[in-house]
């Protein structure tokens, strides 16, 4: 058996319900599973838990925050995304100038 179904048997003892809610793509495996496993061993919190966040900000909304927040220069700006990509900086620049 593969790690998805043991886990989907899991879910299954646990609740028909979560186990429906997995089905119908409302809920994602590994929280289904992670929720079912902590009430089984009656456990409060998982290692990892709330870690990874579904509501991340919009690119728009975080660089708008950057820009609130420490004021840089065009060239700063520019200094700082361009040491984040290093390898493509020219040519994606280039190509997006000629648009």
């Amino acid at each position: 058996m593969k790690d998805k179904d043991l886990k989907l048997e899991e879910i299954k003892k646990y609740s028909e319900m979560l186990y429906q809610y997995v089905l119908d793509d409302e809920i994602k495996l590994q929280l289904a599973y992670n929720l079912a496993r902590s009430k089984v061993e009656m456990v409060r919190e998982l290692k990892g838990r709330g870690t990874r966040s579904s509501r991340l900000p919009t690119l728009d909304k975080a660089i708008e925050g950057i820009m609130k927040s420490h004021r840089p220069e065009l060239n700063e700006l520019l200094d700082s995304i361009k040491k984040q990509f290093v390898f493509t900086w020219d040519t994606k620049l280039k190509d997006y100038l000629e648009k």
